[in-house]
């Protein structure tokens, strides 16, 4: 039997993907623990070209650059099976209320910023899974719009009942 390992690129980790990694700290890297993707390193202007992914330690604390957020290889990190709407509500409790203290180089956690306040809206009820001006669907997860006929986003591939 013949198998082959996926490679991810950053493009496969949009922001607000939560994925399991392990952090670097003073030269050694520690043990893979959760953390959200922020972005494309470099910003979204660059998600083209980007080789690395920010990703932020919500466990190790507050967004700090350095500490608990950090550019991270594609293959250093691991998707995990939850979304921001889906995940434990105490954790998601502590991503908002850490989101708010910390602060992110080159203002990159606007996005996510953005994502974890749609999530809320979603988790609250304040936000219904939308449907576009054109019959399409859009991902809460990501805002990709798929067409009807699909129980999942093509850019994601989160299901739309998930939110």
């Amino acid at each position: 039997m013949l198998t082959t390992e996926q490679k991810f690129t950053v493009q496969d980790f949009p922001t607000a993907t939560l994925v399991l990694a392990g952090p670097w700290f003073r030269g050694h890297q520690l043990e893979s623990r959760p953390a959200v993707v922020v972005g494309p390193f470099g910003g979204p202007e660059r998600a083209g070209e980007a080789a690395m992914a920010v990703v932020w330690y919500f466990t190790l604390g507050d967004p700090e650059p350095g500490d608990s957020v950090q550019a991270m290889f594609p293959d250093e990190l691991t998707p995990i099976d939850d979304t921001l709407t889906t995940m434990h509500q105490d954790s998601f409790r502590d991503i908002a209320r850490s989101l708010r203290r910390g602060r992110f180089a080159y203002d990159d956690g606007d996005a996510l910023r953005a994502a974890v306040g749609q999530a809320w809206g979603h988790r609250t009820g304040l936000i219904e899974p939308a449907v576009s001006h054109t019959g399409y669907q859009v991902c809460g997860h990501c805002g990709a719009e798929s067409g009807p006929e699909f129980s999942r986003c093509g850019f994601c591939n989160i299901h739309f009942h998930d939110f």
